[in-house]
């Protein structure tokens, strides 16, 4: 008797007629996050993982050849990504043209460029390497191609 009682006020109290407004779907939360706030995230994440000396603990787990380029190219794919929604999100599909895309690409194998150019100058345990800088004009690249059909469908 407790049960159905219990349940019956939970119904009663949170059904979606007594809800006060109505729950937001995926893309109307997207609109209402403050601006650029995945390019951000990104960012951070990118400057955590590339410039300080030790950002992940030490395994013994044996990685694949090219390993290391191939997240290069997915963390730099994944910055051209958030430019171009938080773009789209602020200004909708006219933010996702073939121009636009080129400069979204652009910036992103740029931020490569200046991140190899840190970990050279730096030198804290890290080397600037032409190979991760090609896989991040790579993963920018693909980001930006794959940038219209994945906003379109999955976030506008």
């Amino acid at each position: 008797m407790n049960v159905i009682m219990y349940t019956e006020i939970v119904n009663e109290h949170f059904s979606p007629v007594n809800y006060p407004c109505p729950p937001l779907n995926m893309k109307q939360l997207l609109h209402k996050l403050p601006p650029y706030t995945f390019t951000v995230i990104i960012v951070a994440v990118i400057a955590y993982l590339t410039l300080v000396p030790h950002p992940l603990p030490d395994n013994d787990m044996e990685l694949f050849p090219g390993a290391d380029q191939v997240v290069h190219a997915i963390m730099f794919g994944a910055l051209t990504g958030a430019i171009a929604l938080d773009r789209a999100l602020k200004n909708g599909i006219k933010a996702l043209g073939a121009k636009s895309l080129v400069i979204y690409a652009i910036i992103g194998s740029l931020a490569g460029g200046v991140i190899e150019l840190l970990q050279g100058w730096m030198g804290a345990g890290r080397s600037a390497d032409v190979w991760d800088f090609v896989a991040d004009t790579l993963g920018a690249i693909l980001a930006a191609c794959m940038a219209r059909p994945v906003i379109k469908r999955w976030f506008l």
